[in-house]
């Protein structure tokens, strides 16, 4: 009888302490994602208005401001007929611009949230565990190209975050189906809800886009090998999906912009004009700047073929395939700027922490050979959201009394304002068009006719 009750209590301190340890780790998993949030906040809020951010304020094509939806219904017809069909991202910057940018801070540091969670969720599936979200935030913010261009400067960031996020959104059912055919994800009204999410992620990016719809066509080739029923929405994904991608690619404006397109300045002086060169420099340049996080997801890889055989790689396989995928096809267009790496990077992310999801590391392995990397990594991290969050006040006192001498000098014929500098990749204005010294290049204008005076000029 003795026995039986300590066996009881023994049990009873058990489940205690793994309710304990399930709470703390919820706790936790939510502590990050206010950190996060809170953080993309500060640095939206610290991000000026940059480059063709001015250009949004206007119908396309002009210098007529947008003063109601209306406007930017016509701007994006004009836009799709005479420079691209990705009316999307162009369509929320325009809004963002007309609402204004304290509304894009709030819903830009949301959005960023919602795309953690969907590479994280892509990653792990549906389980919680707070380390694997901070492994994901870590990675996100150290391996996502051109951060400030794409994550933090509003036009980038409709571009790539927001459009990002919905490819992501699009392929996390056909993740949650692998992992568990729920009988949500196997309703037809569940496939028929999902239909706008699925056509709008394919008018996104058409790297990304065309790898997020080889990724969807894969996911129900594993249904089909593993004799798992393919949902209704794995139809309505791909067929959705497919028509979104050809509004986009079918854009008249299309063929119009890729003959008036050349190659970047900095790329063509070193290799020269010639096509082909041109394309595979760009492509190497990027595959280089790529580089780090292929050797970790190498790395990942031969550890999960150790420990878990060639059955357990397929969704990494999966994900790091469609990545390829999306890059190989940027050897097409004339250009290849590095923020077009946003999606696939998400990729090689969600590969990277499914292979160490599938892991098993020992507990003495994981105090004797990982504590300390992981402390060096984080004591990094930490570093460099600090070196980040200075720069970004320097760079946005810099703005605001740049807009004071603009408005203090609105009746001069020519406006000289300084250069602003940003030191970090993370900043919106690192690497962008800035004021120039011809005054009627466009960033120049743009500036002028938003401001509502004649000239602005670089200060010598």
């Amino acid at each position: 009888m003795e026995n039986y009750d300590s066996a009881v209590k023994n049990r009873k301190m058990f489940m205690g302490s793994k309710t304990q340890s399930k709470k703390t780790n919820q706790a936790a998993f939510i502590v990050i994602l206010l950190v996060v949030f809170t953080f993309m906040l500060f640095l939206n809020f610290h991000t000026p208005l940059i480059a063709d951010d001015y250009v949004y304020t206007f119908i396309f094509g002009t210098s007529t401001p947008v003063t109601s939806i209306g406007d930017i219904v016509i701007s994006q017809i004009t836009y799709y007929q005479s420079w691209g069909g990705r009316v999307i991202a162009e369509t929320l910057t325009q809004l963002f611009m007309f609402w204004g940018k304290g509304i894009f801070n709030v819903a830009n540091s949301l959005c960023y949230l919602i795309f953690i969670l969907a590479i994280y969720f892509n990653a792990v599936g549906r389980k919680i565990d707070a380390g694997k979200l901070l492994l994901v935030t870590i990675l996100a913010w150290f391996f996502l190209p051109m951060f400030g261009q794409t994550v933090v400067w509003l036009t980038g960031s409709c571009n790539y975050l927001w459009c990002g996020t919905l490819i992501l959104l699009a392929i996390l059912p056909f993740r949650f189906y692998e992992e568990r055919q729920t009988q949500v994800l196997k309703n037809l009204w569940f496939a028929v809800i999902m239909i706008p999410v699925f056509f709008l992620s394919g008018i996104t990016n058409e790297n990304t886009a065309g790898g997020m719809i080889l990724m969807m066509m894969l996911f129900c080739l594993l249904y089909y090998k593993r004799k798992i029923r393919i949902p209704f929405f794995a139809y309505t994904g791909i067929f959705f999906a497919a028509c979104g991608f050809l509004v986009m690619i079918l854009a008249p404006g299309n063929g119009l912009r890729a003959g008036n397109e050349s190659a970047v300045a900095d790329v063509t002086a070193m290799v020269g004009s010639n096509p082909v060169i041109t394309r595979l420099s760009y492509f190497l340049y990027n595959l280089y700047a790529l580089m780090p996080l292929l050797i970790v997801a190498g790395i990942v890889l031969v550890v999960l073929l150790k420990q878990k055989g060639k059955k357990e790689t397929v969704v990494f396989a999966l994900f790091l395939f469609c990545a390829a995928a999306s890059m190989l096809v940027m050897l097409a267009p004339p250009k290849f700027p590095p923020r077009a790496m946003f999606g696939l990077a998400a990729f090689v992310i969600i590969a990277i922490v499914y292979g160490l999801d599938q892991v098993k590391i020992k507990a003495n392995d994981w105090r004797q050979l990982l504590l300390f990397p992981a402390f060096l990594v984080l004591f990094y991290f930490v570093m460099s959201l600090g070196y980040v969050g200075v720069d970004a006040i320097t760079v946005n006192r810099q703005y605001e009394a740049r807009v004071a001498l603009i408005q203090e000098n609105k009746a001069n014929p020519v406006i000289e304002v300084p250069a602003i500098v940003p030191l970090s990749s993370h900043n919106g204005m690192y690497g962008l068009k800035d004021v120039q010294m011809d005054p009627d290049h466009w960033v120049n204008r743009a500036l002028a006719d938003y401001y509502g005076v004649a000239n602005i000029v670089l200060k010598p």
